[in-house]
């Protein structure tokens, strides 16, 4: 931070604080002249405006935060930048918080709070002390990518289970016959729903399942899922995610499998839209841009009703089968 203070410039110059400190903010009480000179002098010197002061006078940083728990997820960073570009232009800067765990808990909200920010966005389930404290503290949030039945706070989703529903039709259209699934830890409720969306889809077309073919995954390594289905045989695997789908191709494909001829892969959310990927994914598709004019509104709208009482809003978006080369 610069130590150049409004002091420094006003006793520069032969003015008051509170003038300098005005011209700076480009007050109307504030001749043209003066704030052109006390500008161009703020520039020379080097000047950094206090942010944390100002908010505390006005009670707004204008800073949201925005949580997840994967930094290397290629979706959260596709959605945090778009995020980003619509915050900034309604005068809005972001803060990344990287929590590692499966759940937002209270000793993480700590030091967000701590940034004095306006509100939260997180990827990840809040749990409910999470939850209580940024109501006592008058924080918005917003859950953005998943869905919490219980919780009682805006969310901004997918339709899961329309998701793993289309996945299986897909899949049994192209012939599998015996199929698995990789999922996120079972905590999660969107996990569940996409798996759930899966085996309906397998029932209203008469394909048998195992149930053991469908594993939930306890940790970040996904190859002791993998090598367990191998060994049921399986000839589809359907991933939670687009990165978990790339790392099982990786996977398969060092163990000479080839793809889609022996094994099936399909992903979820479509991240190859943004940047290339050497396979084209089968993935689960969505209308990102609407999603994010969404969040953006939903949490506007909360910051407006931040003193009276908030009635949560869930919104859930259609998804549609975005097909490539792994299927």
């Amino acid at each position: 931070m610069s130590n150049v203070r409004l002091i420094d410039i006003a006793n520069t110059l032969g003015l008051t604080v509170n003038t300098v400190s005005r011209a700076l903010r480009d007050m109307p009480d504030i001749g043209e002249d003066t704030k052109i000179k006390v500008r161009e002098l703020a520039d020379k010197m080097g000047y950094i405006p206090n942010s944390i002061a100002s908010s505390l006078r006005s009670g707004n940083s204008h800073i949201i935060a925005v949580v997840f728990d994967n930094m290397t997820n290629p979706y959260f960073m596709i959605m945090a930048d778009k995020l980003h570009k619509r915050l900034e232009a309604l005068g809005y800067a972001t803060m990344i918080f990287g929590i590692h765990d499966i759940e937002f808990k209270i000793k993480s909200l700590y030091p967000i709070i701590a940034r004095k920010v306006d509100a939260i966005i997180t990827f990840l389930e809040p749990d409910i002390k999470v939850v209580k404290a940024c109501k006592q503290n008058k924080i918005p949030i917003l859950l953005f990518g998943r869905e919490n039945s219980y919780l009682n706070i805006d969310s901004v989703t997918t339709n899961d289970f329309l998701g793993g529903y289309e996945v299986g039709k897909l899949l049994v259209s192209k012939g599998a016959k015996n199929i698995g699934y990789i999922g996120a830890p079972k905590k999660i409720e969107c996990s569940v729903r996409r798996l759930n969306g899966l085996k309906r889809s397998l029932d209203d077309l008469k394909v048998d399942y195992d149930e053991l073919n469908f594993r939930f995954m306890n940790s970040y390594n996904i190859e002791d899922d993998l090598l367990f289905l191998l060994k049921q045989n399986v000839d589809s695997i359907f991933c939670f995610n687009d990165v978990m789908a790339l790392e099982v191709i990786t996977l398969l494909e060092e163990r000479n499998y080839k793809i889609p001829e022996d094994i099936k892969v399909v992903g979820y959310d479509n991240i190859q839209n943004e940047f290339l990927v050497p396979n084209r994914l089968s993935t689960v598709d969505s209308d990102k841009e609407i999603i994010i004019d969404t969040v953006v509104d939903m949490i506007m709208t909360q910051l407006k009703e931040k003193k009276h009482r908030h009635h949560p809003r869930q919104e859930r978006f259609d998804v549609w089968i975005k097909e490539g080369k792994t299927t």
